[in-house]
């Protein structure tokens, strides 16, 4: 093999472990993001994140990761696979049990809104009752009103003089 060709296979040896190393950094990127938006559970796998999901996530064999041109980058995804596991709840028992505890939550926050619910609609039939009370009281008195009108119109209509001015008499 000419000098020509061996440095050509070393370039396309080094585009492939760069396009590797790409592709599992972006892997990890999509692994953080994912975890992120799931309020830090990671959603795949049953929520266990290691070393070979980072392979799968890449699109990369399990075992390219421990090959020897690869030890750097395996390294690498090892520190950051055993950071998340002491940052963030990953592995499926922690996993089942942080969801259980979420589920659980969720279910006292249902509750407590239900009864919320409840007390505030009896709120509502009381003032509901207690304004058709007062339209009841504001009819009769005005029915009243209406009636005392009447009986000054009637009564007094020829008996009722005006009050003369303090200045005319």
């Amino acid at each position: 093999m000419s000098e020509v060709h061996k440095e050509a296979a070393k370039r396309r040896g080094q585009a492939r472990t760069a396009g590797v190393e790409l592709k599992v950094r972006e892997a990890m990127v999509a692994i953080q993001n994912e975890m992120a938006a799931n309020g830090g559970i990671y959603p795949a796998n049953g929520g266990a994140i290691s070393m070979n999901e980072v392979a799968r996530r890449a699109g990369i064999s399990e075992t390219t990761l421990f090959a020897p041109r690869q030890k750097e980058l395996g390294r690498v995804v090892k520190a950051w696979v055993d950071s998340l596991k002491t940052k963030e709840v990953v592995g499926r028992m922690r996993v089942r049990r942080t969801v259980f505890e979420r589920s659980e939550d969720w279910r006292k926050q249902y509750l407590a809104l239900q009864d919320q619910h409840i007390l505030l609609e009896l709120e509502l039939q009381d003032a509901q009752v207690e304004l058709e009370n007062e339209r009841k009281k504001t009819a009769r008195l005005t029915e009243q009103n209406e009636a005392l009108l009447q009986q000054l119109r009637v009564g007094a209509a020829g008996k009722v003089t005006a009050i003369p001015a303090k200045g005319k008499r």
